[in-house]
């Protein structure tokens, strides 16, 4: 079923919703933006962002303390001093230095420690332009990595596709029997950009007619792809400034550069979502409870078929989205893939003695070979993400199947801090 478009205005008097003014707003309502870089010494540490140019952090100062949970990092942050040392990054520093903005190793979500959990379909527009169907839920196991850098998907990878979303890092549990207020949610949680990257092949391969399909999670857990940051912002911050600003949605936006300059790919607000963060978890519980913790959708790994959780069970048969768990709520339209008219694809199959998805692939694959300018993304493009407050990640496509190069914010395997 096609879901018709749904827009939500800001409330009169206010600046618009993804406008420079809501921008302007935002920077004067005195945000506390936590970021993670790698310091003068070659380690990473949290860090306030100090200054940045159109949403690129350039100054940071440490926040003192060692390292500890994220809500302990926020209320630190809040009571640094103004003072503190400062650490300039200079651009031709970002991609080594500037980190995601928190640290969830891929050991945690394998271990089924953690879990990265995502929204599909919550934009109306999205949903038309993907073909129609209704919000549905599925893990995407991969650790947040760098907001600035490059990015090489598997070789093989041909239908490579963004997704700006607003996302969230979880700062305490959440039981899923006994879901927080939405003030109790903004509480424990910090918000942020992420780019949901994605190969559509697996998706149009074991597409059916009815229901999303089981190659989400092989589509959209591979390595890197998940580009978070630059910084964060706990909610209930971001949501008064929000209020405070007389907007009720956050602006959303995803460029992309062929050669040419960065050109429009995705715009709107977050006022758009089919189901705010509450009522996604709202979505997620119902999931869980009915079905079980564990997906349907499966994903190879290490040579297995693994089914990974959209939440952890307790011994004692509680569901609990763990503190350091990413719930990603959502893209909205504008993405590479765009479904075709159904009796188009229909009829061209049947003149291949193909089935409408096998032939939709197919003509996807020739798209992307053909490089057409405003489609999939290609070696050497340049990705760039935002969203009002919370600041701007620029990620460059490299060749597929590069050798993952070292990654400077790694950390110890024992330390493992949200």
């Amino acid at each position: 079923m096609l879901l018709a478009p749904l827009l939500l205005l800001a409330r009169g008097g206010g600046p618009a919703q993804g406008s420079p003014d809501l921008e302007r707003c935002l920077e004067g309502q005195g945000l506390v933006r936590v970021a993670r870089v790698v310091g003068p010494d070659g380690r990473p540490f949290q860090a306030r962002v100090v200054s940045h140019e159109d949403g690129v952090p350039s100054a940071f100062a440490p926040i003192p303390g060692g390292r500890s949970d994220l809500a302990d990092v926020f209320e630190r942050a809040a009571a640094a001093p103004d003072a503190a040392p400062l650490w300039r990054i200079a651009a031709s520093e970002r991609a080594g230095r500037i980190c995601a903005p928190f640290r969830l190793p891929q050991a945690a979500i394998d271990a089924e420690r953690r879990v990265v959990v995502a929204a599909g379909l919550n934009y109306a527009a999205h949903a038309e332009e993907a073909g129609g169907g209704d919000v549905f839920v599925f893990p995407k196991p991969v650790e947040p990595g760098a907001p600035f850098g490059a990015l090489a998907a598997p070789a093989g990878v041909t239908l490579l596709d963004y997704e700006v979303e607003l996302a969230f890092v979880l700062l305490a549990d959440v039981d899923l029997r006994a879901l927080p207020t939405r003030d109790e949610l903004l509480a424990r949680s910090a918000f942020f950009v992420a780019n949901d990257v994605t190969d559509r092949e697996p998706i149009i391969r074991n597409a059916t007619l009815s229901g999303p399909g089981t190659g989400f999670v092989e589509a959209k857990g591979q390595p890197g792809f998940l580009p978070a940051g630059p910084w964060l912002v706990r909610g209930r911050e971001l949501f008064a400034a929000l209020a405070a600003c007389g907007a009720e949605g956050l602006g959303l936006r995803l460029e992309v550069d062929e050669g040419e300059g960065f050109q429009t790919r995705q715009e709107a607000t977050t006022a758009a979502m089919i189901l705010d963060p509450l009522a996604f978890l709202e979505r997620i519980a119902e999931e869980v409870t009915g079905r079980g913790p564990r997906s349907a959708m499966p994903v190879r790994r290490a040579g297995d078929v693994r089914h990974y959780p959209l939440a952890v069970e307790g011994a004692d048969g509680s569901l609990r989205l763990p503190a350091g768990s990413v719930v990603l709520t959502g893209t909205p339209e504008g993405v590479a893939l765009q479904a075709p008219a159904p009796l188009g694809v229909l009829a061209r199959g049947l003149l291949r003695l193909r089935g409408p998805f096998e032939q939709f692939r197919q003509e996807e694959l020739a798209r992307a070979a053909a490089g057409a300018p405003g489609g999939y993304l290609a070696p050497g493009d340049r990705m760039r993400a935002s969203i009002d407050g919370l600041g701007t990640q620029i990620i460059r496509i490299g060749e597929p199947g590069a050798p993952l190069a070292h990654d400077p914010c790694e950390e110890p395997t024992e330390v493992e801090h949200p």
